[in-house]
């Protein structure tokens, strides 16, 4: 006899989904605000990583104002401490999710979001969000498959 899963663990993992894909287009919604906002550059990995590692040239300048900042100032260096965080929580959400759910459900849920945000006429990277065409790579759902 063959073990089933419980009609109690379908409508979790169906919730879970739900709710990754919330957070994740409330995420991304956020992010790309801000990054209008700031005109901030995410069309990259590596201009997120620069963010992420404080790297970005806001940070490096910012760094040396400690003195007198105004009020405007410090409401950009919240701004970008906030992208900063948004970006960093957003890559905790979807190695969780991988984690969790597996590869081909977080690539729906990416596919998903980012369809919804072509509908409402945003540019796809205005968010930031390059991970998904990694998860679009056709060669990562086979098991020797090499990502690029």
């Amino acid at each position: 006899m063959t073990s089933r899963p419980s009609a109690d663990t379908v409508p979790v993992v169906g919730d879970q989904v739900r709710r990754v894909e919330a957070s994740l287009t409330e995420l991304n919604a956020r992010i790309g605000v801000l990054a209008k906002v700031l005109g901030a550059d995410l069309g990259s990995e590596a201009d997120i990583e620069h963010i992420l590692n404080r790297e970005h040239a806001f940070f490096r300048v910012s760094a040396g104002h400690h003195a007198a900042v105004n009020a405007s100032e410090r409401r950009i260096q919240r701004e970008w401490e906030e992208l900063r965080g948004l970006l960093a929580l957003r890559c905790d959400l979807m190695a969780q999710a991988v984690k969790e759910l597996g590869l081909d459900t977080a690539r729906q849920i990416t596919l998903q979001v980012q369809a919804r945000r072509d509908k409402e006429g945003l540019k796809p990277d205005s968010d930031g969000f390059h991970l998904r065409h990694r998860l679009a790579d056709p060669s990562l759902s086979h098991p020797h498959g090499v990502s690029k």
